[in-house]
């Protein structure tokens, strides 16, 4: 076969994978990418080569990814309008179901208005790439996530970056934007790799002494935090901090998509300004319709997020009473600090020998020295399960001798 020089450039980087994965991935049981978990109905334990385990690395974080009324609420949807929407929203792809869920959404939330897109990654893109352009200031957090620095990139704005949940290096940022252009600041609510929460007061603080407007990314706060899960705002007992808001209906919400909520004005510019949002095909009916029935669910059962704390809390405290490392962790994601990308796999590996999966996250995504289990806590886990979790995560730090005993 000829190979074309085009490929041959291509190589090196098609290799480089290939290369880091044999080194983390030597054997059969230190595979822990793109393993395909067979979930039990109403039970946080997957099924996985014949064996079982329990799961804790999954984000249903309300447990409603298998609640027989979110199930009910996709096939009535199907049922009534059938698989795929017929386009783009502009056009023929609206649907009554999307702006029912629409104005769940903006309610449940406080706002004017919302709407949906395809992913909350193309939410982040779209929001940022319609808002700031040339001439415009971003300053993001060290730690955003990936879809608002990828925004930040593609919309041609000028980008600074704060020290991570630092509003005095925020304040110097600010003080030093050049420009008269529009400046907005984009913070994660709750940071999906460390599980701590944006200071939104004194951020809000900071942005109204320069004339700044916030942007937060509510992925891993709805449904989590606050005492109804209505994120960061209700966190910190108020509910006008955020300009912006952002998030995702695939983790609490077990759908796909994403959602922004704000004032009708916003929205209605985003609606013609949002390119994934224009140019993308509209939210598949299952899809809306589920993600309308878990907000009712949530809006029933704010049980679910309390549960969520309570049990998150008690895992945390467990864990580092033995000396496991957590890092920030004050929320349902907990990171197990490993040290090492391999000393990570060596975790991950000894936890599914103990029965747990407990997946790995590792550089470039964290800090080379920082490498961890990602763990989330969800309401699907029982007081019991998570009990069997700590024991899991214990033996296997144990085995690999990321703690000297166990308790």
């Amino acid at each position: 076969m000829i190979v074309s020089e085009g490929w041959q450039r291509l190589e090196p980087k098609l290799n480089a994978i290939r290369t880091r994965l044999s080194a983390l991935e030597y054997e059969p049981d230190r595979r822990h990418s793109f393993l395909p978990f067979t979930p039990e109905p109403d039970s946080p334990y997957v099924g996985f080569e014949g064996s079982r385990y329990l799961m804790m690395s999954g984000y249903s974080y309300l447990g409603l990814a298998g609640d027989p009324r979110v199930k009910e609420a996709a096939k009535v949807a199907v049922d009534q309008y059938g698989t795929g929407a017929h386009g783009v929203r502009a056009l023929a792809g609206s649907l009554p179901l999307h702006e029912e869920l629409e104005a769940a959404v903006a309610r449940f939330l406080g706002r004017e208005a919302a709407m949906v897109f395809g992913s909350g990654y193309a939410a982040n893109v779209g929001t940022v790439g319609a808002l700031v352009g040339p001439g415009d200031t971003v300053l993001i957090d060290k730690l955003d996530h990936a879809s608002i620095v990828d925004g930040c990139q593609l919309s041609g704005a000028t980008v600074t970056r704060f020290r991570h949940n630092d509003p005095e290096h925020l304040d110097r940022r600010l003080t030093d934007a050049k420009g008269t252009g529009l400046k907005l600041v984009i913070v994660d609510s709750v940071y999906s790799m460390d599980g701590d929460v944006a200071p939104l007061p004194e951020l809000r603080k900071v942005c109204d002494a320069h004339g700044a407007l916030l942007m937060v990314d509510e992925a891993h706060a709805l449904g989590v935090i606050g005492a109804t899960g209505r994120g960061i705002e209700e966190h910190f007992g108020d509910n006008t901090l955020v300009d912006v808001k952002l998030g995702t209906l695939s983790k609490a919400i077990p759908a796909t998509g994403g959602w922004v909520a704000g004032p009708q004005a916003l929205i209605d510019h985003l609606r013609f300004n949002a390119r994934p949002f224009l140019f993308s095909a509209a939210l598949a009916p299952a899809q809306a319709g589920a993600a309308l029935e878990s907000l009712r669910v949530l809006d029933l059962e704010p049980h679910r997020v309390t549960h969520i704390q309570r049990e998150s809390a008690r895992l945390r405290q467990t864990l580092n009473a033995a000396g496991i490392d957590t890092g920030t962790s004050e929320t349902a994601v907990i990171p197990i600090i490993a040290g090492s990308d391999e000393k990570a796999y060596d975790l991950a590996t000894a936890c599914r020998k103990a029965g747990v999966i407990g997946l790995p996250v590792v550089s470039p995504a964290v800090p080379n020295t920082q490498a961890r289990l990602r763990i989330a806590v969800t309401a699907r886990h029982s007081a019991e399960d998570l009990d069997v979790a700590a024991a899991g995560f214990l033996e296997a730090a144990h085995a690999i001798g990321l703690i000297p005993s166990l308790p």
